[in-house]
């Protein structure tokens, strides 16, 4: 079977595990708290599709990385759905530390019901993951649970690392580029990272090929988080869905900027002005490009994305479907335009 053909058949299985999932928990009296988790997770409108609930790239990546090692995709299941789950609490917490008053189009959660309880569903998105990670004790062994769900809070702490690095960074215009690389290995691809390395785990596989998953993992997610930094700025506004000059106006300090900062003095100077106007955002993405900035973007995103497919072909030589699904997938995910 193809991608597309393991994706039709996994993602309904995917939103359908995670609706049973959540509504599996008694909420009482707090039934409006369920409410807002099914809103924040793409269910509740009249509308409910992928444009409301996200890819599900987490889940999915998880169940492929299992299937590619001989293991059963359902003993996989709890464990992609436990990703899936925490990711989203990530986004809400995200939502409110960065203020954002959209997600897939709509209001965020705190827009809708307030900081205070927007927080408070995000944690219980955070309880309900566990929970869910733990399902492992029936699907696979007490022992893959434990060891699951272990990683698992790991993972959280490197969540959180990244974060935190985050928020520092809007107020220091002195970010050194390593900095920033550990600052995306937190909060974006250690749980991709761990998406991949958990297939391993749920497989019975060896810790040798879990950490070359967890490998493949982080790679694919510094490449595409770095791809998304330079579509940030030179991507095609018909293509994204948004102006290339949305970094640059929101002064956002992605690896295009910092470099521009630490190589570039006439970018720095405009980047310092306290108000940016049209003009100046053209003139700084052509010194962006000028001062190399563009070319090294475009070098380190290689250099991760042929860290990953290195990685793959080493982990399987021999590729089963699912193997060559999670090929394609990557393709997808590091080629693409928007």
């Amino acid at each position: 079977m193809t991608l597309a053909d393991l994706q039709n058949q996994l993602i309904p299985e995917i939103e359908m595990g995670l609706r049973n999932f959540v509504k599996s928990h008694e909420f009482g009296r707090s039934a409006e708290l369920q409410a807002m988790i099914t809103y924040h997770m793409g269910w509740a409108d009249d509308e409910d599709t992928e444009a409301s609930r996200g890819k599900r790239i987490r889940p999915l990546l998880v169940l492929l990385s299992a299937g590619a090692c001989d293991g059963t995709i359902q003993n996989a299941m709890p464990a992609a759905l436990a990703i899936e789950l925490l990711h989203n609490f990530t986004l809400i917490h995200d939502d409110i530390e960065d203020r954002s008053p959209l997600r897939h189009g709509r209001p965020t959660l705190w827009q809708r019901w307030g900081i205070a309880q927007a927080v408070n569903a995000g944690d219980a998105l955070f309880s309900i993951a566990q929970l869910a990670m733990l399902v492992l004790s029936d699907t696979c062994s007490p022992e893959i649970a434990a060891q699951a769900a272990r990683h698992l809070n790991q993972i959280c702490l490197q969540l959180t690392r990244g974060q935190f690095l985050d928020i520092a960074f809007e107020d220091d215009n002195e970010i050194e580029i390593e900095t920033y690389l550990d600052m995306i290995r937190g909060k974006t691809a250690a749980l991709i990272a761990f998406s991949a390395a958990v297939g391993g785990i749920v497989s019975g596989q060896h810790q040798e090929t879990v950490n070359r998953l967890s490998i493949y993992g982080e790679s694919l997610g510094l490449a595409f988080q770095i791809q998304d930094d330079y579509l940030g700025i030179w991507g095609d506004p018909q293509v994204t869905g948004k102006s290339a000059a949305s970094d640059l106006m929101a002064r956002k300090k992605t690896l295009p900027i910092l470099f521009g900062l630490e190589k570039c003095a006439d970018f720095k100077t405009l980047w310092s002005q306290t108000e940016l106007k049209t003009g100046d955002i053209d003139q700084m993405s052509e010194l962006l490009a000028a001062c190399g900035a563009q070319e090294y973007v475009r070098e380190q995103a290689a250099t991760f994305t042929q860290q990953a497919f290195t990685s793959l072909e080493m982990l399987f030589p021999n590729p089963n479907e699912y193997a060559r699904a999670l090929q394609e997938l990557s393709q997808k995910l590091l080629h693409r335009d928007n």
